[in-house]
């Protein structure tokens, strides 16, 4: 739930139009601009039972849930915001953009200026303060799941009032654009004020500055002792291999050895309760009283009137306000019953995690879902990048029913200067630039193919016949458009003379055999393209596969340079830099082919917007309550 809803609205990928760093823009909404029409409410059906929790229950996992986010999302106030449809990176509680992170003693700093015409509902000042205990909370009562994302206790070591509108975060490590940016700079911030006496209770289960100690000590003794054993085992190994031994030592290491499995023992009993100490806060976190509690959001909390929930348009938000007066949400158990809602004129939008049926539907847009042609990195006559950059020029991404998959798909990070061979080209011109690639790589035919017959007899550069080959994709049962894009691949290739067959398997098949055996020589594969696009350094993970990447390998050293580089970049501009240059790569030797994008439904009625398709969907987006206008 948490990749379908946060990838989709706070995790999606800032955008523009150009390639200049857009990510920075200072296009702030402005609060006095008249909206074009008013209406006093919107009316949307939601399918999904909403709960009565507390905000610190809503972003851990057991109060997340898509009915949950839909109806309080816009409740609290982020330092910065990400805004539809271009998505670019904007402040929204913070007066301009943060400092650069730098070096701060042990530990990296940087610090952000905020508003100071904020107010809480209850007209208290929006500072500093709220910010720091918001994120020192989170850190303390080690929340997880959105809080966790937003808040890595790996990362951010504790955050700091310097003065009113001035916030310092110290990072444990230096933190990258998705841990900075994407992550603590977009977290939702709390009023300390209400909370910090509420929380006292539940404050006073955490562990202890003692048991923290008796772990800290636990651990350097287990440390000594396992130092210890790992001497005398060395010791020992040296004198067996010598064909002696020292029963002094021997002796010694099986009383280190019980010494350790004490130490390891003792250990374990404090962790055991130190976490036992942690989930007794959370709960009693979680189970503390919001009534009234002071929002500052776009929409606020009104009634929960006939089991309709209600918001209302906050008229003291600074940004510009709703172009309604209430958000009604009417809630259904299916998306039938709801969908019959929208045909009455019950509602006016409809919100699904999953979007909505295309039957019912009257928006289409993108997913991050994405699928790919992958070649076995491993295989050295698939890994030719003038026969992926052929196979590419016969995808003609005109012709393709579905929304073009890319390898970054945000204006504001996708490099514009480069693109897919054959962009543009006429159908002929496409299959005589792909037998061109081929030719210049050395390949030739028996028969070579033209733009009406296929190619017969394709020989490697070595002079030996193209080797039979399998494309892996998904059964039709599992994903339709992946088994008839399979097909569509297959054709493409045996008009080059490429012989190939498609195998339709399971899902957790296809995985086995990209991820694990390694047994395949083209596979239909798909990957979810988080908001911020480090997946182009980890497209096979961490392991085996990843170090034998052709563009992971010794021979891509820039790629490689650049990928270390982003893991650690916490400057958007910079950052940018190094996406683009990656992304050239990519396009240089296609190490695999973007397909197309899964696509999702929307449906409404009596309302429009500012835009005819949205990366995620409406749903995506919780309908955009503060983006809808009525209907002209």
């Amino acid at each position: 739930m948490r990749r379908i809803i946060l990838t989709l609205l706070i995790g999606l990928i800032l955008a523009s139009c150009a390639p200049q760093p857009a990510s920075v823009s200072t296009n702030t909404p402005n609060p006095t601009a008249l909206p074009p029409a008013h209406a006093p409410e919107i009316r949307f059906g939601l399918i999904g039972e909403p709960t009565h929790i507390n905000v610190w229950q809503l972003f851990d996992e057991s109060g997340a849930s898509y009915a949950n986010y839909a109806i309080r999302f816009e409740y609290w106030p982020r330092l910065y915001h990400l805004t539809p449809p271009e998505f670019n990176f904007q402040p929204l509680a913070a007066e301009g953009f943060p400092s650069a992170v730098s070096q701060d003693g042990e530990l990296y700093s940087a610090t952000v200026k905020l508003r100071s015409d904020l107010k809480w509902a209850d007209e208290k000042p929006f500072t500093a303060e709220d910010v720091a205990f918001t994120a020192n909370t989170s850190l303390k009562y080690e929340l997880g799941y959105d809080w966790a994302s937003y808040y890595p206790k790996d990362f951010l070591d504790h955050v700091e009032a310097i003065d009113s509108f001035t916030v310092k975060f110290y990072f444990k490590q230096k933190p990258n654009i998705g841990v900075w940016q994407y992550g603590v700079l977009q977290a939702p911030i709390l009023q300390k004020a209400f909370w910090e006496s509420r929380i006292q209770e539940s404050y006073l289960l955490l562990p202890d500055e003692i048991l923290t100690k008796e772990i800290e000590d636990a651990n350097i003794y287990l440390g000594n002792v396992q130092a210890r054993v790992d001497d005398l085992t060395a010791q020992v190994n040296a004198l067996f291999l010598e064909g002696k031994e020292n029963k002094s030592i021997s002796g010694d290491l099986a009383k280190r050895q019980e010494e350790l499995n004490y130490a390891k023992n003792s250990l374990n009993k404090l962790l055991e309760e130190r976490a036992v100490k942690i989930i007794s806060a959370q709960q009693a976190l979680y189970a503390v009283d919001d009534s009234d509690e002071p929002t500052l959001g776009t929409w606020v909390p009104a009634v929960e009137e006939n089991g309709k929930w209600v918001n209302e348009a906050n008229l003291d938000f600074p940004f510009g306000q709703p172009n309604f007066d209430r958000a009604v949400y009417s809630i259904f158990e299916d998306q039938a019953s709801a969908v019959i809602a929208l045909e009455n004129d019950e509602v006016d939008v409809l919100l699904s995690p999953n979007g909505i049926e295309q039957s019912s539907s009257n928006m289409t847009s993108p997913t991050r879902s994405n699928r790919f042609l992958v070649f076995n990195p491993n295989d050295l006559v698939l890994s030719e990048i003038n026969l992926h950059q052929a196979l590419s020029c016969l995808i003609d991404r005109n012709e393709i029913s579905l929304y073009q998959a890319e390898f970054v798909q945000s204006s504001a990070w996708n490099n514009v200067n480069v693109s897919f061979p054959c962009v543009g080209l006429s159908k002929e011109q496409r299959i005589e630039k792909a037998i061109e690639f081929l030719k210049d790589a050395g390949y030739s035919w028996a028969q070579e193919p033209t733009s009406s017959q296929a190619g017969v007899g394709l020989k490697l550069p070595n002079g030996e016949d193209f080797p039979r080959i399998t494309l892996l994709s998904t059964l039709e049962a599992v994903d339709v458009n992946r088994a008839s894009m399979a097909k569509v691949v297959e054709q493409q290739a045996l008009h080059l003379g490429i012989p190939m067959d498609v195998e339709l398997t399971d899902l957790a098949s296809l995985h086995y055999a990209v991820y694990s055996s390694e047994k395949y020589d083209l596979a239909i594969f798909g990957w979810r393209l988080s908001e911020y696009p480090s997946y182009l350094c980890e497209w096979f993970g961490s392991g085996k596969q990843f170090e034998n990447n052709p563009l992971y390998g010794d021979n891509s050293s820039r790629l490689k340079s650049k990928c270390e580089a982003l893991a650690v970049e916490s400057n958007l501009e910079k950052a940018q830099e190094n996406v683009f240059e990656i992304q050239s790569v990519l396009m240089e030797e296609l190490p695999f082919i973007p397909l197309y994008s899964d696509i999702t439904y929307d449906a409404f009625r009596n309302v429009q917007y500012p835009f005819e398709s949205v990366l995620g969907g409406l749903s995506g987006l919780y309908g955009a309550p503060s983006y809808a206008l009525p209907a002209k």
